[in-house]
């Protein structure tokens, strides 16, 4: 094909149709239609940015076809794509949908009017070059910037709708973006849409609310939420994780069931049901971590589209299910424990949560506790040696019974039984050159007075010397040295 002279070359900052209209123009002082169709290309093709088309128009006008495919937005059937990633319509359009008319006289006639492929990311209407709000053209579907300029009523109207605006960091960064410049490894590695479209929900709720909805927004709220919300999502994961803190704190939602929609509003509302089309990119898993951090959910529940697979928190809920026990006595347990504060309503107590290593060895502990019936088999003792040494606090019970509203059933926990065997299993056992009496913890209460307690304390810290018989390691197995507790008694007295 023969390639049409003379060139006008690209211009990188210019969408492909722009291109073509500049071209078209030049040659035949019509639109692009006529060059396309001398060109032999489809119109309604290079519109939707096909690449055979495109292909054919660049070797008619002797440009690169890697460089007019940066410029090119191709339309599917449900998106956008563009330079290899996913838009949806409503983020980024290839029709001419707002322009800055300052941008325009600077072009030169209207001949020469350049769309920009900038003015193509409707969340940022705002001209980083001018410091002035982009025109938004009311007419759809127009793929000529010259007839959006005329449907605005002109460049001087045009220029009458607009006014100054800041330009926030969120500009700099999508003109940089477009331009392949480096922003830093966070954004780097995300789409242009992931970025804004997370940036604008997040600076949405910060400025305006949990039940923002973006589309009841003006163009330029909109773009203030975004800059807000950019100034927090360039900062990385970290920062975008303490801005949900901030938002779950301004929540208003109190009741007991409140779920994470009441919590986080409009952008968990976003993340869960509206971003199905294009990847939201990491704000979601950071969501998603966040609420499993601060909200109970068991493993095999759905969170924002994916099965929770371990539990991290447990609430009075899910501690009554789990130990099936009465809601209202477990709140009262977890007071005991020192768990919930004093005195706490119903609501407040059911909105706190625990993280699970604090409450999971309650659970095991409760599930196989001794009761203080079976307390005496378990240690080896009488029930009046069992008695005495829970009554002193040398066993403590899991939940402690001695304040009002206590749990009736005492129980004590089986590891902390277990300790004791152990420490007693320690002890050594009497050997030949043993040459003294050795007795029993009853025996030696008999013959030397003194109550059980005391001298089991005095055994299990060493104060007094004990040995154990060979076989069971209970508390009837320790033999207690006579000489080594008239020593101690002798050495307390002095």
């Amino acid at each position: 094909m023969r390639v049409i002279t003379p060139c006008v070359p690209y211009d990188p900052s210019e969408t492909v149709q722009s291109y073509a209209s500049r071209l078209s123009f030049f040659h035949t002082g019509q639109g692009s239609a006529r060059l396309l169709q001398d060109c032999g290309v489809s119109l309604p093709g290079f519109a939707a940015g096909h690449p055979e088309e495109l292909t054919t128009f660049a070797t008619a006008v002797g440009e690169q076809i890697g460089l007019l495919q940066k410029g090119s937005v191709r339309a599917l059937s449900s998106h956008n794509t563009f330079r290899g990633e996913d838009f949806s319509r409503s983020v980024l359009s290839s029709q001419v949908r707002q322009f800055c008319p300052q941008c325009l006289r600077e072009d030169g006639p209207p001949v020469e009017w350049r769309h920009r492929i900038i003015w193509c990311f409707l969340p940022v209407p705002v001209c980083r070059r001018h410091h002035t709000s982009l025109v938004e053209v009311q007419q759809e579907k127009l793929s000529s910037i010259q007839d959006a300029v005329t449907s605005a009523g002109g460049l001087d109207a045009a220029d009458a709708s607009t006014c100054s605006v800041v330009v926030g960091r969120h500009a700099s960064w999508l003109h940089g973006r477009l331009m392949s410049s480096s922003w830093s490894e966070w954004l780097d590695g995300q789409s242009i849409e992931q970025v804004l479209n997370a940036a604008e929900m997040l600076g949405a709720i910060l400025v305006h609310g949990h039940s923002v909805r973006l589309g009841q927004l003006r163009r330029l709220e909109r773009n203030t939420a975004l800059e807000r919300g950019f100034g927090v999502y360039e900062q990385g994961a970290e920062a975008v994780y303490a801005a949900l803190g901030e938002i779950r704190d301004a929540a208003s939602a109190t009741a007991v069931h409140a779920g994470p929609l009441a919590i986080y509003g409009s952008l968990y509302d976003w993340l869960d049901r509206r971003s199905q089309l294009i990847d939201p990119g990491p704000v979601r898993d950071i969501l998603r971590n966040h609420i499993l951090n601060h909200d109970a959910y068991a493993p095999g529940e759905r969170l924002l589209g994916k099965p929770v697979t371990e539990r991290r928190l447990h609430s009075v809920i899910s501690l009554s299910t789990t130990l099936k026990v009465n809601r209202r006595r477990m709140s009262r347990l977890l007071q005991k424990l020192g768990l919930v504060p004093p005195g706490a309503t119903d609501g407040e107590t059911g909105r706190l949560v625990f993280p699970v290593e604090e409450v999971e060895q309650l659970i095991r502990d409760y599930e196989t506790a001794v009761p203080l019936a079976h307390l005496s088999d378990y240690i080896g003792c009488s029930h009046s040696q069992a008695l005495s040494l829970y009554r002193a606090g040398i066993l403590s019970p899991l939940i402690p019974a001695n304040a009002p509203g206590a749990v009736r059933r005492i129980i004590f926990a089986r590891r902390i039984l277990d300790k004791l065997l152990e420490r007693i299993a320690e002890l050594p056992l009497p050997d030949d050159t043993l040459h003294e009496d050795v007795l029993s913890i009853a025996a030696t209460c008999q013959r030397h007075g003194g109550r059980t307690d005391e001298l089991t304390k005095a055994v299990l810290e060493g104060k007094v010397v004990a040995f154990r018989v060979r076989g069971d390691v209970r508390l009837h197995a320790v033999r207690v040295s006579t000489s080594s507790l008239l020593a101690a008694r002798k050495q307390g007295a002095k």
